[in-house]
């Protein structure tokens, strides 16, 4: 979305150390002809730059699923077919699963930073 990509540009801004780190990684990747899906999908930093940007400002804040059967959660019981919500903001916010949650961090998506986390840490 455009705020989305708003956000990634104001951040990228903020550090200039990843722009300098991107620009590298795109310069050094760089086809000879116009890039394709596969080269998009081999800039690794840069996905992690918009995983991190979009874990600290998500585009939506919240998401409704229809609970799937009879729950418990929190000592609180929750029937099959109630609608709960998954607040994003703050789930990425969980620093047991983000460390300093509100530092811009591109390395938390590293493959080995993300197996230690809850695999429903980040949506």
């Amino acid at each position: 979305t455009a705020s989305a990509v708003t956000f990634i540009f104001f951040v990228v801004a903020e550090h200039p150390d990843v722009q300098q780190k991107l620009y590298d990684e795109i310069e050094a990747s760089r086809p000879h002809s116009q890039y394709t899906v596969k080269d998009y999908n081999e800039l690794r930093y840069m996905d992690r730059v918009i995983k991190e940007c979009l874990r600290l400002y998500p585009p939506v804040p919240f998401i409704g699923r229809t609970v799937s059967q009879d729950s418990w959660f929190a000592d609180r019981f929750v029937p099959k077919g109630s609608m709960a919500n998954v607040h994003i903001w703050d789930l990425h916010r969980d620093p047991e699963q983000f460390p300093d949650p509100e530092r811009f961090d591109p390395d938390r998506f590293l493959p080995e930073n993300v197996e230690k986390r809850n695999s429903y840490a980040y949506v």
